[in-house]
């Protein structure tokens, strides 16, 4: 994916009696008309009060700046511009989003995507009191990066800090590259890169970040079609609603994942790289590679390097996490390096060092369709 032809600069549009989405907005406008663009963000930090929407064909580089969001601001950083809100409910799920191909997202030069100081508070309508719009209660639109439906893209370069929830997640999107990211999360839910329903095809590597919740995380869980539900306000996987339009449950399988060279650091309860099958959807031919523990030797409340969560949801069938290899895994905090909490199958697990003292290389609740080669604790 190159689109290099069509290359404006937003600052050609600045103006000083606009805000700054209002200046992005009019660049977008500008190009609009080409079958490709690149639109560059340079020169100056870019403050923003709504996401910028991305249509098939563009490339977004942010060059040696930041991208923030402003106080109070509820919106995604990037999202694509395929969604068609509904304007009763605009958190809520999307009454359509289109297919869109060609996107990439790309930092250059220490660019940075930043969360807003202040953040907006709403009352939570189940638990009945006044929160801050924080952590994966309040939906997509906490999101600094949304791509949903979209084939052929790329997330790469960028240092996030300051997020809301997920920094990023994509959801029934093929054909992608996301690498080289430094994630910093405190937050509730504070996950780094989220592959959710429906993603094929992905390739994720170099990746390093200090997170409240998983660094990588594999989910294909949902939690259905009627919001609120349970303590979530607002839906996750905003392309969920096509469930109820005559969707295969087979287009909600997870499959063709390669995730490489992460290092991850984290202070609670969380994995490197985690994985979630539930529904009935499955997920399999996953390749996961040179995940290191970037905490020191000690022992802590880290769940695992690698493993798959318990509870949440329900419907998984023994297999349906299936076709998976794990290789080179450091583990220097977790008790237990490798955690499979369902019944796999055809999951091998080769090179895995555990270094904490008390600590196991595997923990299953069954090793069976588990293989473990050359693994042993230090």
């Amino acid at each position: 994916m190159e689109f290099h032809d069509n290359v404006i600069r937003v600052m050609d549009f600045y103006n000083t009696n606009k805000t700054d989405s209002e200046i992005i907005d009019e660049c977008m406008s500008f190009v609009s008309i080409f079958n490709s663009r690149t639109v560059i963000f340079d020169q100056k930090d870019w403050h923003i009060d709504r996401a910028i929407l991305l249509p098939s064909n563009t490339t977004a580089i942010v060059d040696n700046v930041m991208i923030k969001q402003n106080n109070l601001m509820f919106d995604n950083i990037f999202r694509g511009d395929n969604f068609e809100l509904d304007p009763a409910n605009p958190n809520g799920f999307p009454v359509k989003i289109n297919p869109i191909s060609n996107i990439r997202i790309i930092g250059k030069n220490s660019a940075k995507l930043e969360g807003p100081d202040i953040l907006p508070k709403m009352m939570h309508p189940t638990m009945g009191n006044e929160q801050e719009m924080v952590g994966d209660y309040w939906g997509w639109r906490n999101f600094q990066v949304c791509l949903s439906r979209c084939t052929n893209f790329e997330l790469a370069g960028f240092t996030f800090t300051k997020p809301r929830s997920w920094a990023n997640s994509f959801d029934r999107c093929s054909n992608g590259y996301i690498h080289d990211l430094d994630i910093t999360s405190t937050v509730k839910n504070g996950d780094g890169v989220n592959i959710r329903l429906g993603c094929n095809n992905i390739n994720i590597e170099n990746i390093k970040g200090h997170t409240s919740d998983d660094l990588v995380a594999i989910n294909s869980m949902t939690l259905g079609l009627t919001y609120p539900v349970l303590r979530y306000v607002y839906p996750l996987d905003p392309s969920s609603y096509l469930m109820n339009d005559g969707e295969s449950i087979k287009d909600r399988d997870i499959y063709n994942i390669t995730v490489s060279n992460i290092r991850s650091s984290t202070s609670l309860y969380s994995h490197a790289v985690a994985l979630l099958s539930r529904n009935g959807h499955k997920i399999y031919n996953i390749n996961i590679n040179n995940i290191i523990d970037a905490n020191p030797i000690s022992q802590s409340n880290r769940l695992a390097i690698v493993g798959s969560y318990k509870g949440y949801s329900s419907g998984y069938q023994p297999g349906d996490l299936h076709n998976i290899r794990i290789n080179h895994i450091l583990s220097n905090s977790a008790k237990k390096a490798i955690v499979f909490n369902d019944q796999v199958k055809d999951v091998w697990v080769n090179n895995v060092i555990q270094n904490r003292p008390d600590g196991v290389v595997l923990d299953a609740v069954t090793e069976s369709g588990i293989k473990v080669t050359n693994s042993n604790n230090s």
